[in-house]
Formats: structure tokens, sequence, C-alpha cells
């Protein structure tokens, strides 16, 4: 499956399948229903010539056009070209909160989708370092692993959400751990964890965990989003609607506060700094001009093969194939 971007897209194959399965089967259903009026031989000679014919045409053309549509969201991998690449020796991890105090409405339309705004800005201008992201909430995970590719670190974060850890709480201990261990094997000599959070932790000793990074040399950089002030957490029905707010034991509204306190903390025994997330967007350009200045003199020049993702040309084939499936009519085409 190397051979395509996406080969998760292959389950869309199974789809089609069973569309093709359920078309004939519904064919079948409609010949036995009009056996009731006689016999299927003598019914069939009463259908326009061809019928039969023309509909099985029409059919295989469109399952066709769709197993090529599936085929253009795999994206195969035709072809490459020789790109050159200027590798910034910057290994970053970037750590997302993803716990439900993320749904605070403090940043709007809440706070996750904030954090997703300003870490896709910060992809966009890391391009040549390494990238991997972390997901965190009760536990941590490498979402993405170090990558040199920056839309596929964008295109794995734009699939992170509040419950993509289906553990509830937050444990930024951990995220800072699970950021060490992938940084082991790094090549980079400049390591940096961006963490994005409200600062509230579950018994995860951030601080104990940040005195574990600065002896690797790992630079954690927090990004505190929230309000001091503390915002209710909305809790959302499936369909994405507020049905009210999150309430602790005593019925009482929970309120979600941001801790910068422990953030500060954790900046500092890595020596790195500590920025506060604004509506502006300001603390992405602050940040950026810290890991240039890291980086400076460390960049190398390396060439490498890219591979073309060709999903057009199944695409348009498949569109071809589909709309001439649609273009055969079921009475013939008359003649003039």
């Amino acid at each position: 499956m190397n051979d395509f971007a996406y080969p998760s897209m292959f389950a869309w194959f199974g789809v089609v399948l069973a569309l093709w399965i359920a078309g004939g089967w519904l064919a079948r259903r409609r010949l036995k229903a009009l056996g009731i009026l006689g016999q299927t031989s003598t019914i069939r000679r009463m259908f326009p010539t061809g019928l039969v014919r023309r509909r099985r045409w029409a059919r295989g053309l469109q399952i066709s056009g769709l197993l090529c549509f599936a085929l253009a969201l795999a994206g195969p991998l035709l072809g490459s070209r020789l790109v050159e690449f200027k590798q910034k020796g910057l290994d970053v991890f970037i750590a997302i909160d993803c716990s439900l105090s993320m749904q605070a409405e403090d940043f709007k339309p809440n706070r996750m989708a904030h954090a997703k705004l300003i870490l896709s800005q910060l992809i966009d201008k890391l391009a040549g370092s390494r990238i991997g992201i972390i997901a965190f909430a009760g536990q941590a995970y490498v979402q993405c692993p170090l990558t040199i590719d920056e839309n596929a670190a964008k295109d794995v974060l734009d699939t992170i959400d509040v419950g993509s850890v289906p553990i509830p709480g937050t444990v930024i201990g951990d995220a800072i751990r699970v950021a060490i261990k992938g940084l082991k094997a790094g090549e980079g000599q400049n390591r940096v964890l961006v963490l994005l959070t409200d600062g509230e932790d579950h018994h995860s000793d951030p601080e104990a965990a940040a005195k574990e990074a600065a002896k690797v040399g790992l630079k954690i950089f927090p990004i505190g989003i929230g309000s001091a002030d503390g915002e209710p957490i909305p809790v959302m029905d499936d369909q994405g609607h507020r049905t009210g707010y999150k309430r602790d034991k005593k019925g009482e509204v929970v309120l979600s506060k941001l801790d910068e306190s422990a953030l500060v903390a954790i900046a500092r025994d890595t020596d790195g700094h500590y920025l506060r997330a604004s509506t502006t967007g300001d603390e992405v350009d602050e940040l950026s001009r810290y890991l240039d200045k890291l980086q400076e003199g460390d960049q190398k020049t390396k060439m490498f093969n890219r591979f073309e993702n060709r999903y057009q040309w199944p695409l348009a084939l498949g569109l071809i194939l589909f709309l001439a499936g649609l273009a055969i009519p079921e009475m013939g085409w008359r003649k003039s």
C-alpha cells in the first residue's frame, strides 16, 4: 500500500461492492415480481428491445465510475520529482490538549478550534523542520511521528478534536514524557515541544516530567489557552448541539481556568518560553522568532524524491464512466 497516499480509503471499495450486490438483488426482485403476471420470458418480450442489456451497461459503467472515485480517494502515487529541501535542524513535537475543557468558549468558536488554527499557522512557519503531533487527554498518544512533510502534519492536525483521546482527564506530564521518548531517536540537535493546553493537570506531575525533558535537551514552549477567571464547559449531544454545561457532584457548573503558573514553571525548567494564546495570533510570530534563533546556522540542504499524487486520472475516468452510465436511456436512442 506504499503506492497510495491514503490506503485507508480502499474501504470505499467495499461500499461500492455492497452497492453492486444490492443493485443485482433489486433487479432479481423486480423480475420475480413481474413473474406474478405471467411467464418471465413472455413478459421480457414486452419490454423495449435491448432494455435489459442497456440497464446492465448503465449499471456496469456507474459502478466502474464509483470504483475509480474510490481509487482517486486513495491517491495513487505515480512518478516522482527531485525536490531540494532545506532541513533546519529542528525536531518539533506539537502536543495539543484534547480534554473536554477545550470545548470552553472563551475563544470563538471554542478553545479547540482556536488552538488548531494557531498550530496550523505554526506548522506553516516550521517548513524545513521535522514535525510530530501528540494528542493528549487522560492519556497521551503520538498521532503523527516526526516528518518533514508539513502538509501531512496539518492533515493529522485537522482530524484531532475534543474526544480524539477517549480517556477523560488531562495529563500534561505524560504528554511531555511521550515527546521525550519520540525524540530520543531524532537526528536534530535542537529538540522542541510546543505544548498547547489550558494548564489544568490531573496528577501527572508535569514539573517532574519537565526536569526529565531538560536532561535530554528538550526545550518546552507552552501556549496557554483560556481565561484565568474560568469558563463553563459545554456539554454537546451527538449532533454537536449544546445541551448544558458540565457540573460537579454538587450540581454546580464547573469552570475551566487557565493555570499559567504550572506552564511558566515548565518553560523555565526547560529553558523554553511561555506564551499566552490571543485572538490576534501574535504568539505564533513570537514563538517563530524563538525557534528561528535555535536553528540559526544549523541548516542542511538535501535532495529527495517527492512522489506525485495522480488522483486526477482516476477521478476524470470515473466521471466519464459515471456520466456515460447515466446517459444510456431506458428506451434506447430514437432513430431520426
